[in-house]
């Protein structure tokens, strides 16, 4: 509440300040011809109802109910009777009251009242502060649909990303779970680094990763730990490669955007019917030139869950966030053959900065 009247004052003596100037900037600019600026002054005031009327049935009235929603030919024919309306009065009061109180002696008045070139002059007059006005209202109108549809923006990757946590949790906490598990009935010492290794991962998942952008080396560190954990799990059942080459672990990338890809490699790339099951991991990032590709072995036969490249985890979800972080600069190949499955990303971030300047506005 006390929002909207602060709001509310402030409009009010934004609006003051408007006329002001308009009376002020008229008075020295017609004033000036013959020094008379005080009888400009008084004009200017008694014609100024015949200026705001307009000003404000168009700022309140045709603009919001015409104008923004695009109700061109209704804006244009009432504008034009508006215009004629308002530049007739402002005429009519001059012709009958201002040639007489300021100059009766040029008897401005013997020219007739509906002299076009005069009542065009009249209608100029009373829509300058209108065009003005408009202008004014149009670019705070455009400032404030942009404002909000960067802020829709912001909510709904911050959305996708949280949806993106959610699909990986229960999945990967499940099956490391199970493995912590089995671990500990067999008294294994390998269950301290497990749990330790799952309690770093979801504190990264949890916590790290609310930011938009995070370093890649965090994120490929992250990836590692998962990699550990899976090879503890599945120990000689699973053959796993990983190589890397990153010229600035400091570089930005989305949060959670290579992890899905490696979770998706786990879940499909293990299967029994595989007797050498595989997973091929490679990172390379050259002069904020990103290429990451994840290959994997799968079963030949058809599983109970297809894997269509829509359905698996996270994938569709990075996609979205693919083409809303990158446009144009991003290419996702997914091959899918008879025993492999494979995904390669590539990206230009060096439109990073942009977008965190555009975080920042």
């Amino acid at each position: 509440m006390i929002d909207k009247i602060i709001h509310a004052k402030n409009r009010i003596y934004y609006h003051i300040l408007f006329w002001t100037v308009y009376v002020a900037l008229y008075t020295l600019m017609w004033g000036s011809y013959d020094e008379q600026y005080w009888e400009e002054f008084q004009q200017l005031l008694f014609l100024l109802p015949w200026k705001i009327i307009p000003t404000y049935i168009t700022l309140y009235y045709l603009m919001p109910k015409f104008l923004y929603p695009k109700k061109t030919v209704q804006y244009v024919v009432l504008s034009v009777i508006l215009a004629l309306a308002m530049g007739l009065t402002d005429r009519y009061m001059s012709w009958t009251y201002l040639y007489h109180w300021f100059s009766p002696e040029k008897q401005h008045w013997t020219t007739p009242m509906l002299y076009l070139p005069k009542v065009l002059n009249s209608i100029v007059a009373v829509y300058t502060p209108v065009f003005v006005a408009m202008a004014i209202k149009l670019q705070l109108f455009y400032y404030q649909k942009d404002k909000i549809n960067k802020e829709l923006e912001r909510e709904k990757v911050a959305t996708e990303l949280k949806f993106l946590k959610a699909q990986i949790h229960p999945h990967f906490l499940f099956n490391t779970l199970n493995s912590i598990y089995s671990l500990s009935l067999s008294q294994s010492k390998k269950t301290p680094e497990v749990v330790l290794g799952l309690s770093k991962f979801l504190d990264y998942m949890l916590y790290e990763c609310n930011e938009r952008f995070i370093a890649i080396g965090r994120e490929w560190e992250q990836l590692l730990n998962l990699v550990a954990l899976e090879r503890i799990r599945y120990e000689e059942g699973l053959s796993i490669n990983v190589t890397e080459s990153i010229d600035n672990t400091e570089t930005l990338i989305p949060s959670l955007l290579l992890l899905p890809f490696v979770e998706n490699a786990f879940k499909h790339g293990v299967d029994n019917e595989i007797s050498d099951s595989w997973i091929t991991i490679d990172l390379k990032l050259i002069e904020n030139n990103l290429t990451f590709m994840v290959e994997n072995s799968k079963s030949p036969a058809p599983s109970k869950e297809v894997l269509d490249t829509d359905k698996n985890i996270g994938l569709t979800n990075v996609k979205r966030r693919l083409d809303l972080f990158f446009p144009d600069k991003h290419e996702l190949k997914i091959l899918e053959e008879k025993d492999t499955f494979l995904a390669k990303l590539t990206i230009d971030l060096s439109t990073i900065t942009d977008l965190m300047q555009q975080e920042n506005v």
